[in-house]
């Protein structure tokens, strides 16, 4: 448990700062493009997310599960194998994407029914070749635990991308690239150069490469199925990004004013809500190597090495994923305007994320479920329960913009990661892996944001009348979290204190 403990801070260490530093670029970019081109270019990257998760979601995360058990069971040269494999099969599918891309640039033209998004989709592509090396090497330092090392890298490429922002941003740089341009050349410079870092680390590491002809086979057939789910995923964002703004335009809006909605919903509200899913996936980097160490395939009873553990590292990733999405809703309730305000100088973006900040918990629960699945073997069944819940998202988005417009996206989320987090957990139920106690947290932590979010109303309410309202923010939001925190500790849910008391021991 120390050795959790410690995975988990410094990832999240690392993972707060590097979102933290993603925030700010997100600022940048609402600010230098604007609603309107902010929606074009939310529109590309969807398309790139596309993409990039043909080379960055299965492969890697099954690379990294197979180094992790490999290594411990001592098959230090199968781990070579499945890295090199990996490394082969990524860049073959990035170059030939990007190939018949740069070939037929027309065939994203008919797509988007306009050019501006497929410049900016053609200046992402350096960074989908970078990034299948990157991506391969990354997983090999998390499945052999190289936590510092791995999180250290994406920090960087923050860093460097923020710099580089600040330079091609200048009036007079590139004069004849639009800004939307200028934002995705920005991720593909940077993507060049974390991934020249990655590569240093790796060596200097002492890793290798090994013969990959006896890794590709079962590195593809565990892969396939998660690939599939997350690209199944990054189709839906695509289609949202192209349905939404179309449905919008059939009720009254012009496509400047669709756009401009759709930038502001998922270019400004949506990544505030999705603050806590950074802490989340923390968690789950930490975790995974834990439970894939444990077992390859929880329902190949031969392969499991530690039901206890497995089912304790379990219910401790939901029960703390509840926790850490539960402590930012009240803040979110009460502070959602005055936040995009100040932030964003765009007020109706807060509206949004007042509204959206109850849908938090059901996608943490989803993000972290998704994850044990993924980790135990389960990608196929996974799949399937993302499959039937992406359908209740579909029906929203396509008929409900005529009543409640853009909020359809919000419903629409929200009840497909409820949908997506039930079955989930039904998944693990069956399999004697979930414990209901973890249903009395999210009690408990419901009664917790009530009370949280009715001091912060009230408080809120009272201080604007005194104070600016940056002070007024910052201290109402202060209050709401240390709300939360103390109840937790009060009342210790899920056993808080011994978190504490846990990092105590370590600094004696």
């Amino acid at each position: 448990m120390h050795r959790l403990f410690k995975a988990t801070m410094i990832v999240t260490i690392f993972s707060v700062l590097t979102r933290g530093l993603g925030f700010i670029l997100r600022i940048i970019l609402s600010r230098e493009l604007g609603a309107e081109m902010l929606g074009h270019y939310q529109v590309a990257m969807s398309i790139f997310g596309i993409f990039m998760t043909l080379v960055a979601s299965g492969l890697p995360l099954v690379a990294s599960r197979t180094v992790a058990y490999k290594k411990s069971v001592g098959d230090r040269k199968g781990a070579h194998s499945t890295i090199t494999a990996c490394l082969v099969v990524t860049l073959a599918i990035s170059v030939l994407v990007s190939i018949v891309l740069y070939c037929f640039p027309n065939l994203l033209t008919i797509l988007f029914h306009q050019d501006t998004t497929t410049g900016i989709v053609l200046y992402l592509l350096p960074a989908l070749i970078v990034s299948s090396i990157y991506v391969t090497l990354r997983s090999a330092l998390w499945g052999e635990k190289h936590f510092f090392a791995m999180s250290f890298t994406e920090f960087f490429e923050q860093i460097v991308r923020i710099i580089i922002c600040f330079i091609i941003f200048i009036p007079g740089i590139l004069p004849a690239v639009t800004m939307g341009e200028k934002a995705a050349l920005s991720l593909s410079l940077a993507s060049v150069m974390s991934c020249v870092l990655v590569v240093i680390i790796y060596l200097k590491l002492k890793d290798g490469f090994a013969n990959p002809k006896t890794a590709f086979k079962p590195l593809i057939k565990s892969s396939f199925p998660i690939t599939t789910v997350r690209t199944v995923s990054s189709f839906v964002t695509s289609l949202i990004a192209i349905i939404i703004p179309l449905r919008l335009t059939l009720y009254g809006y012009t496509s400047s004013q669709a756009m401009a909605q759709f930038g502001i919903v998922v270019g400004m509200a949506f990544p505030l809500i999705m603050i806590p899913g950074t802490l989340i996936s923390s968690l789950a980097v930490a975790i995974v190597p834990e439970i894939s160490g444990n077992t390859n395939n929880i329902d190949d009873k031969a392969s499991v090495r530690d039901f206890a553990g497995l089912k304790k590292h379990v219910n401790l990733a939901i029960s703390v994923s509840v926790i850490l999405t539960m402590i930012f809703i009240p803040a979110f309730i009460v502070l959602g305007r005055p936040i995009c305000q100040i932030l964003f100088g765009n007020e109706e973006a807060g509206m949004y994320v007042s509204r959206a900040a109850i849908i938090m918990l059901p996608m943490g629960v989803s993000q972290i479920t998704s994850s044990l699945l993924n980790s135990m073997g389960l990608e196929i069944k996974s799949l399937i329960n993302y499959a039937v819940s992406a359908v209740v998202l579909f029906l929203c988005i396509f008929f409900l913009p005529k009543y409640i417009g853009t909020n359809a996206l919000i419903v629409g989320m929200g009840l497909m990661t409820t949908i997506s987090s039930v079955l989930n957990i039904r998944m693990l139920t069956k399999r004697n892996l979930f414990n209901y106690n973890v249903l009395k947290t999210l009690l408990q932590s419901g009664i917790y944001a009530l009370s949280s979010a009715g001091v912060g109303y009230m408080l809120y309410n009272i201080l604007i009348l005194f104070i600016p309202m940056f002070f007024t923010t910052a201290i109402v939001g202060i209050v709401c979290v240390g709300i939360m925190l103390a109840l937790y500790y009060i009342f210790n849910t899920s056993g808080v204190r011994g978190f504490v008391v846990l990092k105590g021991k370590k600094k004696v």
